[in-house]
């Protein structure tokens, strides 16, 4: 068919992880997820076609859209398109960078990160690209914004991380950048931040120990504690969508393996067991399954496992690495960065049931997953 697509992912802060803390048995899975995995043979379809990188796509909370960061105009730009890759309008239009979009849980803005007042800082705007306005507004460096999840009776907010303290800490502010408040004060790097969906509990990665371990504190940054200790790392810890559980990657068996642990850090489950290096976990939003990159023969792919870790099928047939994979909100297609052999990045979506019409270009080799 065409040339061989090449996918890539980039790695957030995969720097090892831990000693053996034990294996329980696994009584998360649900048996029709592990034979659905099985069974399915995803499609893949190109979104878009330009002589120039486009980078992280993040889907709508609705579905409808996805925003990502393209070179299209000459320099990095956060744009947006309809699911199909139909209907691409520039949003920023500043000769700035504009990276790192995520949208709000209403759909309704975008908070950013730019450079276009001499330093990154963290800028939101309406989804259709009107009324940036810069939030952090300080003379140091602010990076990997996060929404706040909605929760009832609860204003929203923003995490980050500055080094406006000499080191990378974690931040959060209202969302009109008011009342910004510093959530961890130690020496050491704080990263790959997330809140709880109930808002009461931050999971973040820190290398306070000399290495990468997991730590979970309170909504507004008290009672800090480590989840995670081990005599190697462990990192990019994110949340089931019910809150209870966490998946992790860790090499505490001298490979970086998939983790999922209970939220309070007890029962460590180990659920893939390869000579392939794993990392950037994403649960599907059901909650049954997850997604994360499997690095081997000196590429990456995407792979899928049950909460049993007895069915761990691999979705792509490509080689190296770029992005994390990405959920669209209904579950049913996952939105990554691929590349042929000679030509710049391009943001594909994988349809992993069937479901979905496509209308553009299936994308060759990736219509058919690894046996």
């Amino acid at each position: 068919m065409n040339k061989k697509i090449v996918l890539m992912f980039s790695i957030l802060s995969l720097t090892g992880c831990g000693m053996h803390q034990g294996v329980t048995e696994p009584n998360l899975a649900d048996p029709t997820i592990s034979e659905k995995i099985h069974q399915t043979t995803p499609a893949v379809v190109r979104l878009t076609r330009t002589e120039t990188d486009e980078e992280n796509p993040v889907w709508s909370p609705d579905g409808s859209r996805i925003a990502f960061e393209s070179r299209r105009d000459g320099n990095k730009e956060i744009y947006a398109m309809d699911a199909d890759g139909e209907h691409v309008r520039n949003l920023t239009r500043n000769p700035a960078d504009d990276d790192d979009p995520i949208w709000s849980p209403d759909g309704q803005r975008l908070v950013f990160v730019s450079n276009r007042d001499g330093n990154k800082e963290i800028y939101v705007m309406d989804s259709d690209g009107s009324h940036p306005t810069n939030l952090s507004r300080n003379a140091a460096n602010d990076r990997w914004p996060v929404w706040s999840p909605p929760v009832s009776g609860g204003g929203l907010k923003i995490m980050f991380i500055s080094d406006r303290s000499g080191s990378w800490d974690l931040f959060s502010m209202n969302t009109d950048g008011s009342e910004q408040r510093r959530l961890t004060t130690t020496a050491a790097v704080e990263d790959n931040q997330k809140w709880s969906p109930d808002m009461r509990h931050v999971v973040f990665v820190s290398d306070q120990s000399g290495h990468n371990e997991i730590y979970i504190m309170d909504g507004n940054g008290s009672t800090p504690r480590a989840l995670t200790k081990s005599a190697g790392e462990s990192t990019c810890p994110n949340w089931s969508p019910d809150g209870k559980h966490l998946a992790f990657v860790s090499n505490r068996t001298g490979n970086w393996e998939l983790y999922v642990m209970d939220a309070d850090g007890s029962h460590p489950r180990q659920l893939t067991r390869t000579p392939e290096e794993e990392d950037s976990p994403r649960w599907a939003p059901d909650g049954k399954m997850i997604a994360f990159v499997s690095k081997a023969d000196g590429g990456a792919y995407i792979s899928i496992v049950d909460l049993a870790g007895r069915i761990q099928k691999r979705m792509t047939d490509a080689v190296s690495e770029k992005e994390v994979p990405s959920w669209s909100p209904d579950g049913s297609r996952i939105s990554f960065i691929g590349k042929d052999s000679e030509g710049p990045w391009q943001i594909f979506v994988m349809d992993l049931w069937g479901t979905q019409q496509a209308r553009h270009e299936e994308a060759g080799s990736f219509t058919a997953p690894f046996p």
